[in-house]
């Protein structure tokens, strides 16, 4: 008489069967996605996979510097891309990536990335600068007339606005290389004007304090 399988050995046998449907229901998915193709494996025109830079997940990474792309809105992004590939934003690696992309593979990406659920930080900075930097985010400093970046960012930089980047989860060298950017007028984007007279009254103290306490910050509130 044959011995009856245990339910360990029906749950493996079971699963070794559906195993690969799996695998092939993910691989599917991916090439019926032509942002998550790209973002995975680039294309063949010379742009390279987002992931290389920006992690598997599009949480960034703090060295070098590189943005979390997961969670932010589709119409900035696609601004962005836009920007690097018309110089509008100067930044060589991206320019070169932005002009092997087609409109149709931009808008791929950006909704790819922003259908993602947000990842990202919090990275460790000092303390100091994080308590220094949520004074100025929240309040802040109306002694020379510089409005609070919570007004349009949110308490913690989650605000889910087409047209504005949440800042909490990224790298600080890179949000305070953003900041320099603007106050230099080296970025031309729609933000430009409102971000320059912002950043420009900055001292370099008060927007290394901003980037870290918004690099403190997780990119999502689990």
């Amino acid at each position: 008489m044959t011995a009856a399988r245990t339910p360990s050995q029906a749950a493996l046998r079971l699963l070794i069967l559906i195993a690969p449907l799996w695998l092939a229901g993910g691989a599917a998915s991916a090439e019926e996605d032509p942002g998550a193709r790209i973002a995975q494996e680039g294309n063949d025109r010379g742009a390279t996979a987002c992931i290389q830079c920006h992690g598997e997940q599009g949480q960034g990474q703090s060295q070098p510097p590189f943005p979390r792309l997961a969670g932010l809105p589709e119409q900035y992004l696609i601004e962005q891309m836009e920007a690097y590939r018309e110089g509008l934003r100067p930044n060589a690696t991206m320019a070169q990536i932005a002009q092997n992309l087609d409109d149709d593979e931009i808008e791929a990406i950006s909704r790819y990335y922003a259908e993602m659920k947000p990842a990202g930080g919090p990275h460790d900075v000092p303390d100091d600068l994080v308590n220094r930097g949520r004074e100025i985010a929240l309040e802040g400093l109306p002694e020379r007339n510089i409005q609070s970046c919570a007004s349009c960012h949110g308490d913690e930089g989650r605000e889910r606005n087409p047209s504005l980047p949440p800042l909490a989860g990224h790298p600080p060298r890179y949000l305070m290389a953003q900041l320099q950017a603007y106050a230099h007028g080296a970025r031309e984007t729609s933000l430009a004007g409102l971000m320059e007279g912002i950043a420009s009254e900055l001292e370099e103290e008060e927007m290394a304090a901003l980037a870290a306490y918004y690099a403190s910050l997780p990119a999502h509130p689990d």
